[in-house]
C-alpha cells in the first residue's frame, strides 16, 4: 500500500475512534468549594480540579471520595462503559482477526466527561437551633418553561417526564426538609388550614416558602440513570407567622447539582436537597431568623396593660403562710376540664395557662372561700402558655410578685393548685428549685415539685410567700419526662405586657 493510502487510513481510523468513543476515558472532576483532596478507590490521587484517566485496574466501578477541612466528605462512583467498536472497525478495515484487549483504556469511556462534586459545611453541634416551619414548594416557572434536555430531547413535565415531580410538589417539599435536616434549622412540614400547622407557625413566628424561579438541566443517559448538571434558582421567602402575605425577609440561591447516575425520577429531588443545604450554610441567616422570632414575640404580647399592685396578704410566720396564700388561688373550670390560677390584683385580674382556657372567652372561677364567679379571658400568649383573666370583684386577696431572678438553686418552692380532681382544690406541694432551662429559646424554672394535670396555671411560691412562677404542664421534649416547670413570673408579666404600678 502506498504511503498516502496509509495516511488516509490512519485519518479514517482516528475519525472512527472519535465518533465511536466520544466520551473518552478521562473525566474532569471539580468541586464546590475547590481544592478538595481526591481519593480514588481509597488512594489519594490529587486535588480538585482533577483530571482522572480510567485504568481498567481500577475496576468496573470506580469509587471517588473528596475531602476538605471543615466540610463533610462526599463520595460518588462511576461505571466506565466498555465500547470495543473502535477495535472492531480497525479489524474490519485492516482485514485482521478481531481481538479485544480488555486491559486497554481505549476500550472504555466515562459516562460523563466532567463531574462537579458538592461539599457541605460541617455544622456546629452547639449552635442554637430555631424552629422553622416549611410550606409546600411553589413554582414560578411560567406556562412553558425551558427545562433543558435529556439526550438532546426537551425535558417534559408530564406523567412520564423526567421532572414529573413538578406536578406533585410534595416530593420536592420532602427533599427540601431532607436538605435542612441535621442543621441549625429544626425544619417541620406545614400544610395550610391544619391546626397543628397553625400552632407550629405561631410558635416559630414565621414560615419558609421555597419558590422555584428557574430550573434547567442538560442530562445524558437514560431514565434508569442520568448524568449532568441541574441548575436550580430558588427564592426562599420567610413569611410572617401573623400575616400570611407579609414577607419578613428572603434569600435567593442559584445552585448546580451534578447528577451522577441518579435515577431520572430522583435527580430533581437531589437538586432540591442540595439547594436547601446551601441555604443553611448562609452565615447571616441564623441571625435573621432569630431577629424575626424576637419581633414576633414582641407582637404576641398584645397591647400594654397597667395594673395596680395588690395589698400584701398578711400572715405571722411560715406556719400559717400557706393557709393565708391559698385564698388567692382559684380553680378554673371549663367544659373540657379544669386547671388552676391565681390573683395578681385586688380587683380581680388573675393568671393561668393558655391551654387551660384554650379558645374560651368566659370561664368559671371557683375560690377557696366557696363562691364561683365568671371570668373573662382578657388576653393569651400561646408561646409561653399564659393567659390573663378578669373577674368582676373588689377587695380580693392577691399574691405579691416576687423576684425570680434572685432565686438560688436548692431554695424551697411551693406549688398550690387543683391536681387531678376539683375536690382537691388548693392542694399544696413542696420541692426545690432544681435548675433553670432554656427550651426552644424560652426560659423556665425547673423544680422537683409535683405538677399534675389540674395544677397547670397555679402559682409557684418562694420561702417568703411571694409568687415567682406560673406552673405549666405543656412542655415536652427529650429527657423532660417527670420534671416540673414554671414560667418565671417576670417573664409571664413581660409576655402578657403587664406592668404593676404601686
Amino acid at each position: 500500500m502506498r504511503p498516502t493510502h496509509f495516511m488516509l487510513l490512519a485519518f479514517f481510523l482516528s475519525s472512527c475512534a472519535s465518533v465511536l468513543n466520544g466520551g473518552g476515558s478521562s473525566m474532569e472532576i471539580t468541586s464546590d468549594p475547590p481544592e478538595a483532596t481526591v481519593f480514588v478507590n481509597g488512594n489519594q490521587r490529587g486535588t480538585t480540579p482533577f483530571s482522572y484517566n480510567y485504568d481498567p485496574a481500577d475496576g468496573t466501578e470506580v469509587m471517588f471520595e473528596l475531602r476538605k477541612n471543615g466540610y463533610k466528605p462526599t463520595t460518588f462512583s462511576m461505571r466506565p462503559k466498555m465500547d470495543n467498536g473502535v477495535l472492531f472497525a480497525d479489524a474490519m478495515l485492516l482485514g485482521i482477526p478481531y481481538i479485544a484487549d480488555r486491559k486497554s483504556p481505549a476500550l472504555y469511556e466515562m459516562r460523563t466527561g466532567s463531574f462537579r462534586a458538592n461539599l457541605y459545611k460541617e455544622m456546629d453541634p452547639d449552635q442554637q437551633r430555631f424552629l422553622v416551619p416549611v410550606s409546600s414548594v411553589a413554582l414560578s416557572l411560567g406556562d412553558r418553561p425551558d427545562l433543558g434536555t435529556l439526550k438532546t430531547a426537551p425535558i417534559k413535565t408530564g406523567k412520564d417526564g423526567v421532572f414529573q415531580d413538578l406536578n406533585y410538589t410534595d416530593g420536592l417539599s420532602s427533599a427540601v426538609l431532607a436538605g435542612l435536616k441535621d442543621s441549625w434549622m429544626d425544619a417541620r412540614s406545614v400544610r395550610s388550614g391544619t391546626t397543628k400547622s397553625e400552632e407550629l407557625v405561631q410558635r416559630a413566628k414565621l414560615v419558609l416558602v421555597p419558590e422555584v424561579e428557574k430550573l434547567h438541566a442538560t442530562l445524558t443517559g437514560e431514565r434508569r440513570k442520568v448524568y449532568g448538571p441541574i441548575e436550580l434558582a430558588v427564592r426562599w421567602k420567610f413569611m410572617s407567622g401573623f400575616k400570611g402575605d407579609s414577607i419578613l425577609f428572603e434569600r435567593r440561591t442559584t445552585t448546580i447539582y451534578d447528577a451522577s447516575g441518579d435515577h431520572a425520577d430522583q435527580a430533581l429531588s437531589d437538586a432540591f436537597r442540595h439547594a436547601a443545604r446551601r441555604l443553611v450554610e448562609d452565615p447571616d441567616l441564623p441571625a435573621a431568623v432569630s431577629s424575626a422570632y424576637g419581633t414576633g414575640l414582641a407582637l404576641s404580647k398584645g397591647s400594654a396593660l397597667d395594673l395596680q399592685k395588690p395589698k400584701p396578704i398578711t400572715f405571722e410566720g411560715r406556719k400559717d403562710m400557706l393557709s393565708a396564700l391559698v385564698k388567692a388561688v382559684v380553680t378554673i373550670q371549663t367544659e373540657r376540664g379544669h386547671g388552676s390560677g391565681f390573683l395578681i390584683t385586688n380587683d380581680g385580674y388573675l393568671l393561668t395557662n393558655q391551654h387551660v382556657v384554650e379558645k374560651e372567652s368566659v370561664v368559671k372561677v371557683k375560690f377557696e372561700q366557696g363562691f364561683t364567679l365568671d371570668a373573662q379571658v382578657i388576653k393569651t400568649n400561646p408561646d409561653f402558655d399564659l393567659a390573663l383573666l378578669k373577674v368582676q370583684a373588689t377587695d380580693l386577696p392577691a399574691l405579691t410578685i416576687g423576684n425570680d431572678a434572685g432565686l438560688m438553686l436548692g431554695e424551697e418552692i411551693f406549688a398550690i393548685g387543683t391536681p387531678m380532681e376539683t375536690s382537691l382544690g388548693q392542694s399544696v406541694a413542696r420541692g426545690i428549685l432544681s435548675g433553670r432551662r432554656e427550651l426552644e429559646g424560652r426560659n423556665y424554672l425547673q423544680t422537683d415539685v409535683s405538677i399534675n394535670p389540674g395544677n397547670s396555671g397555679g402559682p409557684l411560691i418562694d420561702e417568703t410567700g411571694q409568687v415567682i412562677g406560673v406552673a405549666t404542664m405543656k412542655i415536652s421534649g427529650k429527657g423532660l419526662e417527670g420534671l416540673g416547670f414554671g414560667v418565671p413570673i417576670s417573664v409571664a408579666l413581660e409576655m402578657l405586657n403587664i406592668a404593676l404600678a404601686p
